[in-house]
């Protein structure tokens, strides 16, 4: 039978097999100073094994997050069992360049790291070994599930559902911290005249030109959805009563102030739109973030009765 022992003639296929695979693989001691650093690292980090060898890992890769990666290297050296870092917990632990650009969501490549013990001789840990898996078009397919489910097809807002669980999640963070917050429900006025004057395509285009108006009036950290048929909603964390006032108020006025232009029968028309507003800021007495949205609810409702295209808040 012949003998497969691996001896020091294999070495060097070995070797090439290692330094050619499309996984980065890299080697450090317990103090993090890099011994192996493989063809991957070398094309994405755009630095040499020669220039990488003995050199500190973090200093090599100073976006690598620091402490997280100690921690997960820590249960490997004390342990010596494995360790996975998923990209859902740091999408960019390295930021190489996406070598996918056309399909890609970001311009940073995703990764997967697992760690694992090196043992010497003697059963101690001196070394651990890092694979480091691309996986951005797993994650560029993930990402783009969870748009399609979280968005509104016609206006690319929130959809319903999604929105609702950040609201929740605003007001419990709002109550928890007695932070201040607000939100703002905006109605079409008149939307069914425009329905059935116009038809539904128009009405859809009177919809989607109210959506992109909110997202130019949004702050970064706002969340706007669209929370059925002609009606938006907007979550404005750590804003006051009057801030939202104020971010309500020029939505409304912008609405007015510009007419949405359609072709009917190959010419351009202008049709008038108005919004109705209601507002509401968080309270403490408040029990649910069902009890937040109706208060907004009411202010609309009061918005309407008043005349429409007007902004009522809540307790004003």
């Amino acid at each position: 039978m012949r003998n497969t022992t691996l001896n020091i003639d294999n070495m060097h296929w070995i070797l090439q097999i290692l330094q050619n695979i499309e996984v980065g693989l890299v080697v450090f001691d317990r103090d993090y100073n890099v011994e192996v650093w493989n063809g991957f690292m070398e094309n994405h980090s755009g630095i040499s094994s020669g220039v990488a060898k003995n050199k500190n890992l973090f200093s090599l890769l100073p976006t690598l997050p620091k402490s997280w990666f100690e921690y997960k290297t820590d249960s490997v050296l004390k342990l010596g069992i494995q360790a996975h870092c998923n990209w859902q917990q740091e999408p960019h632990s390295l930021c190489f360049e996406n070598t996918r650009p056309f399909t890609a969501r970001s311009e940073f490549m995703f990764q997967n790291i697992t760690l694992f013990p090196l043992f010497s001789a003697n059963k101690t840990i001196e070394r651990v070994c890092a694979l480091i898996y691309d996986v951005s078009e797993e994650a560029n397919s993930l990402l783009q599930l969870q748009s399609i489910s979280r968005t509104d097809a016609l206006t690319q807002l929130l959809n319903r559902g999604y929105w609702q669980e950040l609201f929740e999640q605003e007001f419990a963070r709002s109550q928890r911290y007695d932070d201040n917050a607000a939100v703002i429900l905006v109605d079409i006025d008149n939307f069914k005249t425009v329905n059935d004057t116009y038809g539904h395509q128009v009405g859809d285009k009177a919809i989607q030109f109210i959506a992109e108006l909110i997202q130019k009036n949004q702050r970064e950290t706002d969340t706007c959805g669209r929370y059925g048929g002609e009606e938006f909603v907007i979550t404005l964390p750590k804003a006051t009563t009057e801030d939202a006032r104020l971010v309500a108020e020029r939505l409304r006025q912008q609405v007015d102030d510009n007419p949405l232009t359609v072709n009917m029968d190959g010419q351009q028309q202008q049709i008038d739109l108005t919004v109705s507003v209601g507002v509401a800021a968080i309270k403490s007495s408040m029990d649910s973030a069902d009890d937040w949205l109706k208060q907004a609810d009411s202010a609309l409702y009061q918005a309407k009765e008043q005349g429409r295209n007007r902004v009522v808040v809540a307790d004003s």
